[in-house]
């Protein structure tokens, strides 16, 4: 039986050959990507998601079309939300599931066309690209646009699920543009991007985006709690299988799996990034007159080593761009968090900045030693995604060899629930007019330990700077009543124009808080 399965698949294999032939439309891509789906196997998996991407590996890389149409290319990004997907015509509509997925159209900065299959009982099914399925509001289609349909293909994909109301399905999870994608929990809204893989990013170096050229999303079942996609991640430098396995709800969690090879070295390549937006906050003046007081995706890293210690480091929008690099030796985790969840912050009802979700990168296995990186680029504008975290292992991939990664998202409201210690929640730059020689810094700290002191505690203050001697910093720390938190002030000399701080307060030889790690003078 198993000689006479291989016998009829290889018979079907020569017949969609002779079909493409006869259609003008072989080629090397499409030949192997047939023969890696072709071969008959029990489940469609993450191995299977890798021999297509083996199979790329053996041919030379060539770019996912693009598709520029007249009067779609480069509209505006509110000209391109006219483009509607029909909630009627939705996969899995009239199957009573639990998900629904809709497709994105080419246009605006969206031009790269990708392969969408649905994986019904273990077996891929392209859906093909169908203009019938958009609205397309007031643009103005040219005469050649029907003509120009029959070669399209979608530039990504949403999934709906009731996330918020039991009855109502909403968008969670979208995959649009390179290697990003973006999904939200219960009551978020989105924010920040995740990406398959960051290479040479880096403020002097020229960045390789890497696009997930096909998705295998595997049909869901009634009673499925999570939904499994596949993609082949290809690119001039590497090729890619990955495996996100995502479950919606009140915390949303991906799980993600990929193996990577290499085409050729890289410089800098970065697992489990991740990219937000920071314009500026409490600490920084308002950019080019913004009327809101603060504008941000996220307004913090952190970070948690080893030997279970928690770091934060407020964002910056910097002068000038920097990267930061941040060794460490076998993390438990990361993220890009929104701390600041209160409106009366950013005061803008319609982007809801207090609403972004924050999310917590947690390793799957031992990572071993590397480096955490954190680029910040200056900008202007709150549409620039100027920050982006990535991961970079001490030993990088051998060329010859698949590395294999696994970690797990957390699309959280603030820190993980196991950052039990007191954290940092506002900071403040300023002066004192009674000492003018000196600036000042304004921290609070706040925790269910800190909450429960007497405010008659004597705390202490473990400041170090890389600069400033000890003899030349004073700080004073009180708790205030009214807001239930910790304020410490710190006074140094006026004349340090660069520095960087390393803070956390004790009680009674205790730690009692994350470490405030900062670098002085480089923001805006």
């Amino acid at each position: 039986m198993k000689k006479l399965n291989i016998y009829l698949a290889l018979i079907a294999l020569v017949l969609c050959v002779i079909i493409i032939i006869r259609k003008n439309d072989l080629t090397l891509n499409k030949i192997a990507t047939l023969m890696a789906i072709s071969t008959p196997t029990e489940v469609f998996d993450f191995h299977s998601a890798d021999l297509i991407a083996k199979q790329k590996l053996k041919s030379k890389f060539s770019p996912t079309p693009e598709f520029k149409i007249p009067g779609l290319d480069g509209i505006s990004y509110d000209e391109y939300r006219q483009i509607e997907y029909k909630p009627d015509v939705a996969i899995w509509k009239n199957l009573a599931l639990p998900y629904q997925l809709h497709f994105f159209h080419p246009g605006h900065i969206y031009s790269n066309g990708i392969q969408i299959y649905e994986v019904i009982n273990e077996k891929p099914v392209e859906i093909p690209y169908d203009a019938s399925r958009f609205n397309f509001g007031d643009l103005p289609l040219t005469d050649s646009f029907t003509e120009l349909t029959k070669n399209l293909h979608y530039t990504g994909f949403r999934i709906h699920y009731p996330i918020n109301q039991k009855e109502s399905l909403e968008e969670f999870l979208v995959f649009q543009g390179s290697s990003y994608f973006r999904a939200i929990s219960k009551g978020q809204v989105y924010g920040l991007s995740g990406r398959g893989l960051a290479i040479n990013t880096g403020p002097k170096d020229k960045e390789e985006f890497p696009v997930f050229e096909s998705f295998y999303i595997k049909r869901p079942q009634k009673t499925d709690t999570a939904i499994t996609i596949y993609a082949i991640m290809n690119s001039e430098s590497v090729v890619g299988s990955y495996e996100f396995i995502v479950k919606p709800g009140e915390v949303t969690t991906i799980d993600v799996r990929t193996k990577i090879y290499l085409r050729k070295k890289i410089k800098r390549l970065g697992f489990a990034p991740v990219t937000s937006m920071y314009l500026y906050g409490e600490s920084d003046n308002p950019i080019l007159g913004n009327i809101h007081p603060e504008v941000h995706d996220s307004d913090g890293l952190l970070t948690q080593n080893k030997s279970g210690d928690w770091e934060w480091r407020p964002l910056i929008n910097p002068k000038k761009t920097q990267l930061t690099r941040i060794s460490l030796d076998s993390p438990l985790g990361y993220g890009l968090i929104q701390r600041d969840r209160k409106f009366k912050s950013y005061q803008d009802e319609k982007l809801k900045y207090h609403l972004r979700p924050s999310v917590w990168v947690e390793p799957k296995g031992d990572w071993g030693k590397g480096n955490l990186y954190l680029l910040e680029f200056t900008t202007n504008l709150d549409s620039d995604d100027n920050v982006t975290t990535f991961w970079e292992p001490a030993v990088p991939p051998n060329l010859n060899e698949g590395y294999e990664f696994q970690y797990t998202l957390h699309y959280t409201e603030k820190s993980p629930k196991q950052h039990t210690l007191g954290k940092a929640s506002a900071f403040y730059r300023g002066v004192d007019p009674l000492f003018p020689k000196e600036k000042v810094f304004t921290l609070y700290f706040t925790g269910d330990y800190l909450k429960s002191l007497d405010r008659r505690t004597t705390l202490k203050a473990i400041i170090k700077n890389n600069i400033i001697p000890t003899e030349q910093i004073r700080y004073k720390i009180e708790k205030i009543s009214e807001l239930d938190q910790w304020r410490l002030q710190i006074w140094y000399p006026a004349s340090i124009n660069e520095s960087d701080w390393s803070i956390f307060l004790e009680n009674q030889n205790q730690r009692i808080t994350e470490t405030w790690i900062y670098r002085d003078g480089l923001s805006k």
